[in-house]
């Protein structure tokens, strides 16, 4: 019993934690407003897939992580640099889409996979967020690192995140968005998401200092 609760811990974390809208589920639900709901599930795989290396930094590293944070601040002032980029990126196209009638972008498989996981990639704040959780578990006895019971929770984190973006993916138009008007305005959110992030992750840093 005590093994599979650690899939569905996994399962729990990764549903619960991208429930608030954040870039990959705004970004999914974006491509399966803008393209379609299949096109927006590769992407969500991609994003999926890369959350079982984060969720393994998380539980096997995390003690490492926490003797050494200079690790970390490294990897969110890279994170800096490159949300910024972002923010600028999809102001401008916001700016630059003007047209009344969005047509579909064709991209491949391939190519929808491989974005979704670069963004989940550059999103880092789910390893601390795991290390977290997982050290919270861990002192209640709920929660141990050894194999399979970690694993499992691995893999019910990566299943719980593709469920939630899923979600986003299925009922984005069942919300009461206008098609149209939410992936021409959807820039404008993931401009201002992807610059709050990294102003907050700055002020992480400068808190530790």
């Amino acid at each position: 019993m005590i093994t599979f609760l650690h899939f569905i811990f996994g399962f729990c974390v990764g549903f619960v934690g991208v429930i608030p809208p954040g870039l990959l589920n705004l970004t999914a639900a974006k491509i399966s407003v803008k393209q379609s709901r299949r096109a927006a599930v590769v992407f969500a795989l991609g994003a999926a897939i890369v959350v079982i290396a984060q969720v393994y930094v998380g539980v096997f590293f995390s003690k490492l992580l926490n003797d050494n944070p200079d690790i970390l601040i490294t990897l969110e002032k890279f994170a800096i640099t490159v949300f910024i980029a972002l923010s600028i990126f999809f102001f401008i196209k916001a700016r630059l889409d003007n047209s009344p009638d969005i047509q579909p972008v064709d991209k491949s498989d391939v190519k929808l996979f491989s974005q979704g996981i670069i963004l989940s990639a550059l999103n880092i704040f789910p390893i601390p967020f795991y290390i977290g959780f997982s050290s919270f578990l861990a002192g209640r006895g709920l929660f141990t690192f050894e194999y399979p019971m970690a694993h499992l929770f691995i893999l019910g984190a990566s299943l719980g995140t593709f469920m939630m973006l899923f979600a986003y993916i299925k009922y984005v138009k069942k919300f009461g968005f206008d098609s149209h008007t939410f992936a021409r305005k959807i820039n404008y959110i993931l401009s201002a998401l992807t610059m709050v992030i990294a102003l907050f992750t700055l002020i992480r840093i400068y808190e530790v200092f």
